[in-house]
Formats: structure tokens, sequence, C-alpha cells
């Protein structure tokens, strides 16, 4: 089984869990998602691939993060985590090509999330997100394309960009791949949920927006 596989499987089987656990059929996270039912099905067998964007309206419906879905189990709180290495197992996200290793996952009481984030050659920029808070991107590897509202800017290896991260944003690789040192801060949202990753319209970045170098 490959990693897509693998994803696949892992994050249906957390999806499945997390309705499971608060009650909900398929029917309901269909209503509360706006997808269809029939493919909600597919996708907690791990049959049927799919964006970003639609695992985070899962995630929200659910009332979690995308981290709930892509992460490994939470673990009991102790008041500090360690990140290994050694054990971390990267998880690709169907049809976008990016793959996401939690670094630190958040949850209630603490207000940041820290994601070591590959980003593909071929892969595009073309869905935005927003959410409250901020976000510092630090670029390990490669060159990245970063479009933060109305602007874009290109930031090489070394170099980080601080952004308010309730505009709509989002990144790409330019150029070959490029590797990501994500850090979220996001307020608690109702409940003590961390309230981020709320996906905005899907929109192209424009070719003439102004850019940055």
């Amino acid at each position: 089984m490959n990693l897509v596989d693998q994803s696949l499987r892992s994050i249906g089987i957390a999806i499945r869990d997390r309705r499971a656990a608060r009650r909900l059929t398929l029917g309901d996270l269909a209503e509360r998602s706006g997808l269809s039912l029939s493919f909600l099905s597919r996708v907690e067998r791990g049959q049927a691939q799919t964006s970003v964007g639609n695992l985070i309206r899962i995630a929200d419906a659910l009332g979690g993060t995308l981290h709930d879905l892509i992460g490994p189990p939470a673990a009991a709180d102790i008041g500090f985590t360690v990140f290994r290495a050694a054990e971390a197992t990267p998880a690709a996200i169907p049809g976008s090509g990016y793959r996401w290793t939690p670094v630190s996952s958040g949850g209630p009481g603490r207000g940041i999330e820290a994601t070591l984030l590959e980003l593909p050659a071929a892969g595009s920029a073309e869905t935005r997100f927003a959410h409250p808070g901020e976000e510092i991107c630090y670029v390990l590897a490669g060159r990245v394309r970063f479009v933060v509202g109305e602007r874009t800017t290109l930031l090489d290896a070394g170099d980080a960009i601080h952004l308010r991260s309730d505009i709509p944003h989002t990144a790409a690789a330019d150029g070959g791949p490029a590797r990501v040192l994500m850090v979220t801060h996001h307020p608690a949202g109702p409940g003590g949920q961390p309230d981020w990753w709320n996906h905005e319209t899907a929109e192209t970045p424009q070719s003439d927006r102004e850019e940055d170098r």
C-alpha cells in the first residue's frame, strides 16, 4: 500500500471515528459539510480522493481542525509534547500533491500549531484560506510563492513571512519542490475548539497582481 492509499485509509478512519463519537449519521455530515452522502461514504472507506478544501469542510462540520483528520491521535496532556523526526509519518493530501507532517497539533488551552509542509514542484495555488489569528511560514528549502490578499511574494530558503491569517492566503512551490515550517496561532473558537483553516472561497490568483521580490 503506497503513501496515498495509506493516507486515504487513515483519513477515512479518522472521519468515521469522529463522526461516530459525535453520534452523527453520514446524512448529518453531508448536510453540515455541503458534500454528498455517497461521496462521504467513499471517503470514509478510503475509496475516494478529496481536496484540501473538502477536508477542511468535513473537519469543520465535525467540530475540529484539519489536523484532527491528518495528524496523529491526541496524547494525554502533560504540559508539553515532543516531536521525533524518526517517528514522523507525512500525510499526503489527495488531489493536491501536498504532504503534511504535524509537529504539534495545538488543542484546547493551546493557541499554536506547527506543521512541516512539503510543496510539490507541480503544485498550484488556486484555493485560498482565511482563519482567525496569525501565521509564520519559514522556508526551509526551495522557493515559495505566497499570495496574501492582492499581493504575491517570493521567498527563498531562510526567508519567512509573518501574516495576518484572516486575509485570504495560499502558497505554492516556485521552480521546484519546497519545504516550509508553518506556525499558526489561532484563538479558541466556540466551545474552546481551535477555529482555523476555515475554507474561504476558491479563487485563482490573477497574473497581474503585485509581486514583491
